[in-house]
């Protein structure tokens, strides 16, 4: 866990700026426009546009094609992630049973989501959509192992959705940041389980029969994200 709170420290030291700061949810978080670039590597400079062709209903939002459609699909699962974490650390201290460190990691886990949440809207650019409407009525907020057992499954589906994701791209260049984003997540399932269960950080349920994470299609991930979404997608296009 250490190692993982430095990576994010020197993540933050490079996303963040005390002059530029971007309140979300009610939190202040750290945006720097310069940061995003570097880490970026230039790839937001391909220019990705939306099909201005398709049409939608009007109470639609249409989330693109091709590797367009694939950004703004992990982008709507951090939206989700990031509200679900903000939550969490909004009502933090009515938790029942929950320790100072566990607060800690489920603030520290916000700021993760958020940061990711920032560096795909950067590389969508104007192909981002507009900001959907998550659903939290499913989390039992106020108790320790409902929040937790959420906490495990946002981050398998993390996981399985970039995993998932980085071998339909069409534009390679991707893979590498993804795969980077797959591990934090990574981290973050492997934490939580070992908080409800020692010794319990991967099982079958997340790894394969050859040790490797599994990936998920975006069918089954956003079928799995449904219940906490409200706004109606146009996901047509989307890579099966």
């Amino acid at each position: 866990m250490d190692a993982m709170v430095q990576t994010y420290k020197r993540m933050n030291q490079i996303l963040g700026s005390a002059n530029n700061k971007k309140e979300e949810s009610g939190v202040l978080q750290n945006v720097s426009r310069r940061g995003f670039l570097k880490l970026t590597g230039g790839i937001a400079g391909a220019g990705i546009l939306l099909s201005a062709c398709h049409k939608t209903p009007p109470d639609t939002i249409y989330i693109g094609s091709g590797d367009t459609a694939l950004l703004n699909y992990l982008y709507m699962m951090e939206t989700v992630m990031a509200a679900f974490y903000t939550r969490s650390n909004a009502i933090g201290p009515q938790y029942y049973g929950l320790t100072t460190s566990e607060l800690q990691l489920l603030a520290d886990l916000r700021d993760h989501q958020l940061a990711h949440k920032e560096l795909l809207v950067k590389l969508l650019g104007t192909a981002a959509i507009p900001e959907i409407v998550t659903d939290l009525s499913p989390v039992t907020f106020s108790d320790r192992t409902n929040t937790l057992n959420h906490t495990i499954m946002f981050e398998d589906l993390a996981v399985g959705a970039y995993t998932g994701a980085a071998k339909r791209f069409k534009d390679t260049t991707y893979v590498p940041l993804l795969a980077k984003m797959a591990t934090v997540q990574a981290r973050h399932s492997a934490y939580a389980r070992d908080i409800l269960a020692a010794n319990t950080f991967s099982d079958s349920t997340i790894v394969n029969s050859n040790g490797m994470d599994q990936a998920l299609s975006p069918v089954t991930v956003m079928t799995a994200l449904q219940p906490y979404i409200q706004t109606h997608l146009d996901m047509t296009n989307l890579p099966a």
